[in-house]
């Protein structure tokens, strides 16, 4: 069992966990970057070709991102925090870590023992260690994956042609992700104008996501882009129907639209809303950018 010193040690926004992350796993915006690389290399999109994949694409991009991170996240956890905590300046602030790790090395190094018990003390000894840095990764991992999606559904709209009719991060009753097609037109006719926010899921800060849209105008989307399976558990009717009163549009994979709510019209695949809906807003909005 991790004694207090330990546990104030590893989490916290000053905690070695933290700083593990900071040190080993990419931003973001970084990680959306190597996975454009990737998914996209010696590729030249056409706006047709974004419209006409943007479902596949934007699953492919997810669901590459988060292999990715849990590979940096494997590699943080096995290597980086041990490496971080033996190095003097840094383990100087996590003393108590520190020698629990040294206290391991000390064990391997012994000459009493055979390697069996060296292996059965070791594992005895950071076992409390290493779960809790799982657990706090683990949870960390919830809140990461809602946020980098954002980055490759701005770079989709803008590759199909949306590049100058939206703005990012604006801020009404709550902190919208997108705002379509700027905070000017929306001050001047709100009801030509939609809002779009985008989450890994419904399950992530759920109780929220009314918070954060609770906004009595416009039209709202809300992306939310986990996996089939993922959503076999999370999106739930009783969800759907909410969102629904509360007038939000929820955007899914094409897949779960198709097989699980093919007769809610507030829920859209990804191909609708960048086939339809967009463009149809884009004929409301467009003396709005004229004016």
């Amino acid at each position: 069992m991790l004694t207090n010193d330990l546990r104030t040690e590893l989490l916290g926004n000053r905690g070695l966990v933290s700083r593990a992350r900071k040190e080993f796993i990419p931003t973001g915006e970084q990680l959306a970057n190597q996975t454009w690389d990737q998914v996209f290399k010696d590729t030249d999109l056409t706006v047709d070709d974004v419209v006409l994949n943007f479902n596949n694409y934007l699953c492919k991009l997810v669901d590459t991102e988060y292999q990715l991170y849990l590979g940096y996240e494997e590699q943080c956890m096995t290597q980086g925090v041990s490496k971080l905590v033996l190095d003097p300046e840094v383990g100087a602030d996590f003393p108590n870590v520190r020698n629990l790790v040294e206290d391991a090395l000390q064990i391997l190094g012994s000459t009493t023992l055979n390697d069996i018990e060296k292996l059965a003390a070791v594992w005895t000894k950071m076992r409390p260690l290493y779960q809790r840095v799982e657990q706090s990764f683990a949870q960390g991992r919830k809140s990461r994956a809602g946020g980098s999606p954002q980055y490759h559904l701005q770079r989709l709209m803008e590759n199909a042609g949306y590049a100058d009719e939206f703005e990012t991060q604006q801020v009404l009753n709550g902190t919208v992700d997108f705002l379509f097609p700027s905070r000017q037109a929306w001050e001047r006719d709100w009801r030509r104008c939609i809002i779009v926010s985008i989450k890994r899921s419904l399950r992530e800060r759920y109780k929220q996501v009314f918070e954060e849209l609770s906004i009595a105008q416009g039209t709202v989307y809300l992306f939310a882009t986990e996996t089939y399976e993922e959503a076999e558990k999370d999106i739930t009717k009783s969800k759907v129907e909410r969102l629904n009163e509360q007038n939000v549009y929820l955007v899914v994979r094409d897949r779960i639209k198709d097989t699980c709510f093919s007769e809610d019209v507030n829920v859209i695949g990804f191909t609708a809303f960048i086939g339809e809906e967009l463009p149809n807003h884009r004929a409301r909005w467009a003396n709005l950018l004229r004016a």
